[in-house]
């Protein structure tokens, strides 16, 4: 039985090995089903007729409406291409059939090409060229181991910055130079034969270029600079390094102090109470604005960087009420080094955060704008001195270096020109 059991089961693996062959070898493949669909269509091409703003935007800020046809209304089926970066999906803000919005990406330059696409339609529009500006670019040209400092504008809507090289031997400053718009430069005041260069420039009344530099005392330069600074104002006040004027030409002046101080040369010096550090000031609408670390009220110490603001009537100053307080940054910031104005209330603030600029609308918030240049290194520290050129806003910054910044809008009035 045994010899037979064998027998049965070597058939049986025979006879299933060769039924496996027969159909190996017997049958045809199952064909796969074909993709091919004899009745597709493509959608038509997409159009671009034309961009909004005409011409050109500012990269990374701006929002682009591309007007044209064929467009998908559902946005996930658009895409937008700026050279190789692609705008699509949730990228893409709004989609109808003839206006895509699209936020312009953070890629500059004079000829970007830009193209549509929308699924379905086999071929892309036409290239369409635009521009995207960068909205912050450096500005002027320093020299090695060169840092820029106090910055002002004139009534020649030409620049003047207080320059100084902390890799020299002896003497650091090297003076006030004259910056055009195209960036040139030109000397303009003599270096001072101390280390300090000028925190603050300001333009005041009949041309004279004012300068403060963290000392007890205002210096001036005559109209046309080229020579050395003359003391203005040194009598009971306190260590000053920041100015800015009213429009009855009262200079008022801050620093690391108990107060607040008005110079005038007719009226002389009066001092209002303000316990704090303060970094920047500007008068703006009928009020003094001034951004202040280690604030001191009651008896309490707010260390973190908060601006106030006090009423100013017939040269004196009301009490200071809190503006804006820095604590509200997620980012973390602690100190707001300058403070300036937009015409349409806008506060644009540099501080220590990751952001280095913030914008502060009049209602109390504030937008990162320009978190992106901040985290491409177009702007790669705090902002510190603010000066406008039409709606130019320049600013020098904590590691020395100039920026030119396109707001285009317009600063609010600055009263030491007028």
């Amino acid at each position: 039985m045994k010899k037979v059991f064998k027998i049965f089961a070597g058939s049986a693996a025979f006879l299933t090995l060769a039924s496996l062959l027969m159909n190996l070898n017997g049958c045809k493949p199952q064909e796969s089903p074909s993709i091919y669909d004899p009745n597709w269509k493509s959608l038509p091409q997409p159009v671009v007729d034309s961009l909004s703003p005409a011409g050109s935007a500012l990269a990374g800020l701006d929002t682009v409406a591309i007007y044209g046809k064929n467009f998908s209304p559902a946005r996930d089926s658009d895409g937008v291409y700026f050279n190789s970066t692609l705008m699509n999906g949730a990228s893409i803000i709004s989609a109808s059939a003839n206006k895509l919005l699209v936020k312009a990406p953070a890629l500059s330059g004079d000829s970007i090409r830009i193209r549509v696409y929308v699924l379905g339609a086999v071929n892309f529009s036409s290239t369409v060229t635009y521009k995207l500006l960068a909205a912050i670019s450096p500005f002027g040209k320093l020299l090695i181991g060169e840092t820029a400092n106090g910055i002002s504008a004139g009534s020649d809507t030409n620049l003047y910055v207080s320059i100084s090289n902390p890799t020299l031997p002896g003497t650091k400053d090297e003076g006030i130079f004259r910056f055009t718009s195209d960036g040139m430069r030109f000397p303009y005041a003599l270096p001072l034969s101390l280390n300090l260069s000028w925190t603050d420039l300001k333009f005041g009344p009949s041309g004279y270029l004012y300068a403060a530099k963290g000392a007890k005392a205002v210096y001036r330069f005559s109209p046309g600079g080229g020579t050395a600074p003359q003391l203005w104002a040194a009598k009971n006040v306190g260590n000053l390094s920041v100015m800015d004027f009213d429009p009855d030409h009262n200079m008022w002046a801050g620093g690391n102090n108990k107060s607040i101080y008005r110079i005038n040369p007719d009226t002389g010096v009066a001092a209002f109470a303000f316990n704090g550090n303060v970094h920047s000031i500007r008068y703006f609408d009928g009020y003094l604005y001034f951004a202040a670390t280690n604030v001191i009220i009651g008896g309490d110490t707010n260390v973190r960087g908060q601006v106030y603001r006090a009423p100013v009537s017939t040269g004196s100053l009301g009490t200071p009420e809190l503006y804006f307080d820095l604590s509200t940054d997620p980012s973390g910031g602690s100190t707001i080094y300058a403070i300036t104005f937009s015409a349409d209330r806008d506060m644009y603030a540099g501080v220590d955060s990751s952001d280095y600029l913030i914008v502060v609308h009049p209602n109390g918030q504030f937008q990162r704008t320009y978190s992106l240049y901040a985290a491409s290194g177009a702007l790669n520290s705090p902002c510190k001195s603010f000066a406008w050129i039409g709606t130019d806003l320049y600013t020098t910054t904590a590691s020395g270096e100039m920026i030119r910044i396109l707001v285009r809008k317009p600063g609010a009035p600055y009263y030491g020109l007028q």
